[in-house]
């Protein structure tokens, strides 16, 4: 049995098959050996893509005078705060009304929240909403920026 195997492996090897043209690939076009960037694509996809999605989205004023906010941070109670957001700049104040206040930037159609609370690191995906911050490695708390009266 080996000795047919080795045969046909001779065969195979002395028929002279060739492997096809190794220029083009599998798709018809030529392979990339070693080629260039074919640089920047444009600004447009085409007509079917629409259009440019523009600048990016900002962010959304607000202003709440006498809002409802738990502080669970820092007094761990409920007050009467006040949230605003510059659209000029998205700057964030927000005044827990407990004595704390956090300062920041708000960021896209519902004002997600980047910045601090005192010494806290905190974010919120909206305002108003939930706002988290980091406590120590392992724990944190929540100011609830209710929205209403």
């Amino acid at each position: 049995m080996r000795l047919a195997l080795l045969a046909g492996l001779a065969l195979c090897a002395c028929a002279g098959y060739t492997h096809g043209d190794e220029r083009f690939s599998y798709d018809g076009g030529p392979s990339a050996s070693g080629g260039t960037d074919a640089g920047d694509a444009g600004t447009d996809a085409g007509i079917d893509a629409g259009a440019d999605a523009g600048t990016d989205a900002g962010c959304t004023a607000l202003s709440l005078n006498t809002t409802s906010i738990f502080d669970d941070c820092f007094l761990h109670i409920a007050a009467t705060g006040s949230v605003s957001v510059d659209p000029s700049n998205c700057i964030v104040n927000i005044n827990t009304g407990t004595g704390y206040f956090c300062t920041g930037r708000a960021a896209g159609p519902h004002d997600a929240f980047d910045g601090g609370c005192s010494n806290f690191a905190c974010i919120s995906s909206s305002l108003p909403g939930t706002i988290l911050c980091v406590t120590g490695a392992t724990t944190s708390c929540s100011i609830i920026v209710d929205g209403g009266p």
